[in-house]
């Protein structure tokens, strides 16, 4: 459901996980989870089936399928003069095209229902619209070791929705730096191909993303390991919700609401920084930071911390994230005082463009039934300062072979 589909790109890169004894071998995995938002928002069931495969000593193929269905409702105006949903018919287009620095005519447009008289704020509401989808997904990567141990991956996947459908390719590379492979660099970069059915145009339009990353680990002792990773993210061509509308008026105070409008391009950069080192006999404790800027304006910081605590045949793992992020220069909260936009304005009413900050509380329980057999548990929520309550709740089954 496009509706609710955060932009996010896949960071397949031949990174060394940060874990302190990596496990070796075969694996098949099943996860279940389920979604909600407060407010009879967002719901949705996520299922995945994920196999890693050991082929000989030198190559690893890793399989995973994702199966989910999302329903609910996400708020949009709607308008209440005419009693017309959030997504609009074909009848009543309005048309606005503005000419671009490149010299080609971008259309602003926007629905109304009725040119006879002239609307008023009061005309138009902010309320859930019924949202009902399904997304499978299918990925496939395949690792190659060197004789030095040296890694070259391929990755391949595909999703599809209803509304949505994407692409992607990757590459990564990991080097090590000594023999012993206690450091190591790694490189990679991936290219994705959207395509997003757009309801104002009636008609498919397509974004792409390019995701390079380039990182170091470092295994300090036996008991600490530390990784650093730079980012850069480019996107370009129709980066627009056409489910997200807001209200744009003319200089002559004629009001109506239109499809969001978003930049064409987007370049994002930022860090991330792990540590996980053994603290006590049975902890380990993983520390996180990441930092993101791009050039929507938009500035996030994420710090999370979360020990593994092993007691007999289980493992714990509590988790505390804290979130901030600055809003984007074209955003308006819906129901602050200023939140209508001029003709020919990007502009969107979208929260998650917009400023807050969130705490993420969480606690992870995995049971060790017998060497090769686990069972694991998640329960966690998220707080954000613009009223969003977010939670989840997941269960899964491993299998060594």
């Amino acid at each position: 459901m496009q509706l609710n589909k955060k932009l996010t790109t896949t960071l397949l890169v031949a990174t060394t996980p940060l874990i302190l004894n990596a496990s070796s071998g075969s694996e098949f995995n099943y996860k279940q989870m389920k979604y909600t938002e407060n407010d009879d928002r967002i719901t949705v069931d996520y299922k995945l089936l994920d196999l890693k495969q050991e082929i000989g000593a030198d190559y690893t193929l890793g399989i995973s399928f994702t199966y989910d269905t999302i329903s609910g409702g996400t708020p949009v105006w709607v308008d209440t003069y005419s009693g017309a949903s959030g997504v609009a018919s074909s009848d009543g287009k309005i048309n606005v095209y503005k000419q671009e620095s490149n010299g080609t005519y971008k259309n602003y447009g926007g629905y109304d229902y009725d040119t006879s008289s002239s609307k008023t704020k009061s005309n138009y509401s902010y309320e859930n619209v019924e949202i009902d989808d399904e997304r499978r997904a299918l990925s496939v990567n395949l690792t190659k070791r060197t004789p030095s141990r040296d890694e070259i991956s391929f990755g391949s996947s595909f999703s599809k929705e209803q509304d949505f459908e994407s692409k992607e390719v990757s590459l990564g590379y990991l080097y090590n730096l000594d023999s012993s492979r206690n450091r190591s660099i790694s490189a990679g970069v991936s290219y994705q191909e959207n395509e997003a059915y757009h309801l104002y145009y009636n008609d498919w339009k397509d974004f792409h993303i390019v995701n390079t990353q380039i990182g170091y680990t470092h295994t300090f002792t036996k008991y600490t390991v530390g990784q650093i990773n730079a980012f850069m993210i480019k996107q370009d061509g129709e980066l627009s919700n056409s489910y997200q509308t807001i209200l744009r008026y003319d200089n002559a105070g004629w009001l109506w609401r239109a499809v969001e409008q978003r930049p064409e391009e987007k370049l994002s950069s930022g860090l991330s920084a792990s540590l996980v080192s053994k603290i006590y006999d049975n902890i380990a404790l993983h520390t996180d930071y990441r930092f993101y800027n791009d050039d929507w304006g938009i500035t996030s910081h994420t710090f999370s911390v979360s020990p593994n605590i092993d007691v007999e045949d289980w493992t714990f793992s509590p988790l505390v994230r804290f979130y901030t992020q600055t809003a984007a220069d074209f955003y308006k909260e819906h129901d602050s005082s200023d939140n209508t936009f001029n003709e020919t304005q990007d502009g969107s009413s979208d929260e998650r463009l917009g400023e807050y900050h969130g705490m993420t509380y969480g606690i992870g329980a995995k049971k060790h039934v017998t060497k090769d057999v686990s069972l694991n548990t998640l329960l966690a929520t998220q707080h954000q300062s613009n009223g969003l309550n977010m939670h989840w709740i997941a269960f899964g089954i491993g299998l060594s072979y």
